[in-house]
């Protein structure tokens, strides 16, 4: 049975892939930028789904888990928090009338990518650790 659902969530994210890349290919084509738009927001829809969908049946599957769900939670809090704390509107009220958004879109705005920055940087580390480590085992 957990075979069978991981070989679904397989597909389905290779679905999400090909659909994706589809819809690309087709707006550099025709240039449909309203309907890649709105495509988009399908395959966003879609993508949550699967990724939640994915740890709830594994979490279900396998309860001994939970220390390690809690801890990545906490930790994706964590890297919330410090996000939200380092991001800042630096538009003036002018700047921000002529780009046709609020203060605290801008605050938003910067949480996100001051928070994709942390992860990136984050998943790096990991990476080259795990690559050093690996090397001296």
């Amino acid at each position: 049975m957990e075979e069978k659902f991981h070989k679904y969530l397989e597909w389905g994210f290779y679905a999400v892939m090909a659909v994706g890349t589809l819809l690309g290919i087709i707006f550099y084509i025709t240039g449909a930028f309203e309907t890649m738009v709105q495509l988009s927001y399908v395959l966003i829809v879609l993508t949550g789904i699967l990724l939640f969908v994915a740890p709830v049946y594994n979490f279900i599957q396998h309860p001994q888990n939970t220390k390690n769900l809690l801890l990545v939670l906490g930790l994706v809090g964590v890297i919330a928090l410090i996000s939200y704390l380092f991001a800042g509107n630096k538009f003036s009220a002018l700047e921000l009338e002529a780009l046709k958004i609020s203060a605290s879109e801008s605050v938003f705005i910067s949480f996100g990518i001051v928070f994709t920055f942390i992860v990136i940087v984050l998943t790096l580390l990991t990476v080259v650790f795990g690559s050093v480590y690996k090397l001296f085992k």
